[in-house]
């Protein structure tokens, strides 16, 4: 049997310059497959947020930051969030005037804040393309459409830094905060709620146990901060040559820039292609 071979999204297979896949890195994950190698997605996103990146070939996947695993489109692992704990920290973030997504296994809901900014971000890029094609690729609906389903992720968007620090004295003790990390937002006022104790790097070791996989036969490729924990726990840890520091600092191997064919090159170097 191959190895289990996890990857980030964004800045890892999606360029954050292009907006698209590399060439090399769908050459790249193809060749490993054939090889034999297992390949999944870790990330923060929803399931239904993946689909951005189908064009990799990957359909399995660690999401919401550890709290879920997908395995042929249906749900292996699910932690969600009790509700209580939501709809405390939902009111928290609406008092301070601030944006939220809720994510269930599937699906983003934005509430009226996040919802306009992302269609505002949208449309300073592509100013010519409809807003609900990006919502619509992005696996992003209006918090009207949430159908009441389980959360196993809130992403946060603050309005300053003294709001921040408001809302992390005021924050349940059962949820855990990455600032400034992944996919939503990369601002010092914005960031990631999952339960205290998850992970991408738990949700790799909850599916390798299911599997009876050695954490040694695991690779992972990342390239910010909310991989810190996937690159931990992994037998080998890949950071991208556009990483910052301190994930380079705890990788086994530093690759290319993602644009330099970083993912190929670090595939090739280790021997999976």
């Amino acid at each position: 049997m191959g190895k289990l071979l996890f990857f980030d999204i964004d800045g890892t297979i999606l360029s954050d310059r292009t907006y698209k896949i590399p060439e090399s890195a769908i050459k790249a994950i193809k060749l490993a497959k054939d090889n034999g190698h297992k390949c999944f997605l870790c990330t923060g996103r929803s399931y239904g947020m993946t689909k951005e990146v189908s064009d990799a070939g990957i359909s399995d996947a660690v999401i919401t930051n550890g709290m879920g695993v997908i395995m042929d489109d249906q749900p292996l692992i699910l932690h969600s969030i009790p509700k209580q704990v939501v709809k405390k920290t939902l009111d928290l973030i609406d008092e301070m005037n601030g944006g939220y997504q809720i994510i269930d296994w599937q699906y983003g809901y934005q509430n009226p804040y996040n919802y306009a900014n992302s269609e505002k971000s949208f449309l300073a890029r592509f100013p010519d393309v409809d807003p609900q094609f990006f919502f619509d690729k992005k696996g992003m609906k209006p918090i009207s459409e949430y159908p009441g389903s389980d959360i196993l992720k809130i992403d946060v968007t603050l309005n300053s830094e003294e709001d921040a620090k408001r809302f992390d004295e005021a924050l349940d003790s059962s949820l855990e905060m990455t600032w400034a990390g992944g996919y939503t937002n990369n601002t010092a006022n914005a960031g990631e709620l999952v339960s205290r104790g998850f992970s991408k790097g738990t949700g790799i070791k909850e599916l390798c146990e299911h599997l009876n996989v050695a954490i040694e036969d695991t690779v992972g490729f990342g390239d910010s901060t909310n991989d810190l924990g996937m690159l931990e726990a992994v037998g080998t840890a890949v950071a991208m040559g556009n990483a910052p520091d301190s994930v380079k600092e705890i990788a086994d191997y530093v690759t290319d820039d993602i644009d330099e064919d970083g993912l190929y090159n670090a595939m090739k170097h280790l021997g999976l292609i």
